[in-house]
């Protein structure tokens, strides 16, 4: 995954205090939250699958105390052990079962400044270190870099745009200022149950309108992951360093695994025109560094080069304090595994999103003949990337024949209807304020409830309601903002949920919407496909 394009790590960034939307894709939550904005007068940066994943056993079966680093005699250490990360509380027999808990500020430096909230934390910034120095000159002579022995700097940059350069070559130049880009992630395992820790970079360039992956570099602190080869998906829980399976062609590719006289482990999967490199270190941390050539991207793979710098990779001491065993697993219907939204884009999927909507569309205008409702599209939800876990959608948007205001504009009521095809999902809503298995998340203000008809049927509503009046010398009437969303879940694996906003006095309320959800048809969609794990 490439993070400097990763948008839940930009959420988390720029809107530390709302958990991260479940998806890039998720265009209907992020105009939701800019039209709620907008009306609160703030300016704003705006079934089918039953299978469950059974927890596969873990083979990294080490000791975490004090993990890592933390086996230091103070006696022996003239700074008494103060320098070094704070270990573990308890003692964590097999790490691969244990992760850590979602936290907003995990990877940004801790104070020391106005802008500290968005700059990296030291254990990032050693990483970016490292994995500069250990890589940049690979990535120089195999076209990806220009020489990191002249590299230019921030200044040099900024007179490019003199020059008439394109902000795509200013931008390029940036990066090569600041050596390798690095983000500190915390990746969900088990769909949210619990999270990884990791820090990942890498290299693309521009495929169309995606980018197409060169080089790929991920540190995995200690938790949730095993060194045992196996599929490399979020599918799986503790999730798999390095996979000698298939991937990057049809064929399985050629792996060795080699104990190095220092302790580390070395693992290495050669597809040919691509490979994957896996070392795993005594304190229980990991790296994977990945090179594909197999897509035409034109940087041939040097593999004896990749396996030397991976190699030069340190051993890297970080925080395991918060490293916790993560207990009994809730069973979750496998997820779908992306596929860069080719299912998304599929003529198939397209019209299977179109007849859904249409009867959707015919039962809510027999309730409400003058309400609107659109054509709708399949979305993926969820981060794309190698091995990342997505839920299928499809996304639509009308209005109900009532008016409201937005910014002083009288309109009628807009919604949201979406409806999410099995898989990868429970019925519910999080208490916790972060996604987990649950398809919602109840936030911190709103009121939520659920209830369960006779037929199995479950219901979840989520609403808010905040006044606003005028302070002093301020000349507007008060209003008071209206928001639910209403979700049905279907004892077929499907559900489908509708999202509505309005001002001041409408005759909406959860019974409506709730009428409303239950004349919806169920989704038209292939009830014969389950995701799958991988096999490489």
């Amino acid at each position: 995954m490439n993070l400097q394009d990763d948008p839940e790590a930009v959420f988390r960034t720029v809107m530390p205090e709302s958990p991260p939307p479940t998806s890039e894709l998720d265009l209907d939550r992020i105009v939701r939250d800019g039209y709620r904005a907008r009306r609160r007068h703030r300016a704003v940066l705006g079934g089918a699958a039953t299978t469950g994943v059974a927890a596969v056993a873990g083979v990294l079966a080490i000791t975490v105390v004090g993990l890592p680093g933390g086996t230091t005699d103070p006696t022996e250490d003239p700074t008494g052990g103060d320098t070094a990360p704070p270990a573990a509380e308890e003692t964590i027999d097999d790490p691969s079962m244990a992760g850590y808990p979602y936290r907003e500020d995990w990877g940004l430096a801790d104070g020391g400044g106005e802008y500290a909230e968005y700059e990296p934390s030291a254990e990032v910034l050693t990483v970016q270190d490292a994995a500069t120095a250990a890589f940049g000159q690979l990535l120089a002579d195999n076209g990806v870099w220009n020489d990191p022995e002249n590299t230019p700097d921030e200044e040099e940059c900024s007179y490019l745009a003199e020059e008439g350069a394109t902000q795509e070559e200013i931008d390029q130049c940036m990066a090569e200022a600041s050596g390798m880009h690095v983000s500190a992630d915390q990746e969900p395992g088990n769909y949210s149950q619990t999270y990884l820790r990791t820090i990942v970079g890498g290299e693309s360039e521009e495929d169309g309108s995606a980018l197409r992956s060169i080089f790929e570099l991920k540190v995995l602190l200690p938790g949730g992951w095993t060194a045992e080869p196996g599929p490399i998906t979020q599918q799986l829980f503790p999730q798999h360093l390095i996979s000698d399976g298939p991937y990057f062609s049809e064929e399985a590719p050629e792996f060795t695994s080699e104990e190095l006289d220092d302790g580390r482990t070395l693992m290495i999967a050669d597809h040919g025109c691509a490979a994957d490199i896996a070392v795993v270190y005594p304190n229980g941390t990991g790296l994977r560094t990945s090179w594909n050539n197999c897509s035409g991207t034109d940087y041939p793979l040097d593999l004896e080069g990749l396996k030397t710098a991976a190699l030069a990779m340190p051993e890297f001491e970080f925080d395991t304090s918060e490293l916790t065993p993560v207990g009994d697993l809730i069973d979750v219907p496998t997820g779908w595994i992306d596929e860069y939204d080719v299912w998304a884009n599929s003529p198939e999927a397209e019209e299977q999103a179109r007849q859904s909507y249409d009867g959707a569309r015919e039962a809510l205008q027999n309730l409400y003949p003058e309400a609107t409702l659109g054509t709708g599209d399949a979305r993926s939800l969820g981060i794309t990337g190698r091995g990342l876990v997505i839920q299928r959608s499809y996304g639509n948007s009308g209005t109900l024949p009532f008016e409201t205001t937005v910014d002083e504009t009288t309109a009628d009521v807009y919604f949201d209807l979406r409806y999410y095809l099995p898989g990868g999902w429970i019925p519910g809503y999080s208490e916790t304020g972060h996604w987990d298995p649950h398809l919602r998340v109840c936030g911190e203000e709103y009121a939520c409830s659920t209830m369960t008809d006779d037929d199995g049927t479950i219901w979840t509503f989520e609403e808010l309601n905040v006044e606003y009046q005028p302070q002093a010398g301020e000349d507007w009437e008060p209003y008071t903002d209206h928001e639910i969303y209403a979700t049905r879940y279907s004892p077929e694996g499907w559900a489908v949920g509708m999202w509505v906003s309005w001002q001041d006095d409408a005759p909406i309320d959860a019974d409506m919407l709730g009428d409303i959800l239950r004349d919806m048809p169920a989704p038209v969609y292939d009830e014969d496909a389950v995701p799958e794990v991988p096999a490489g």
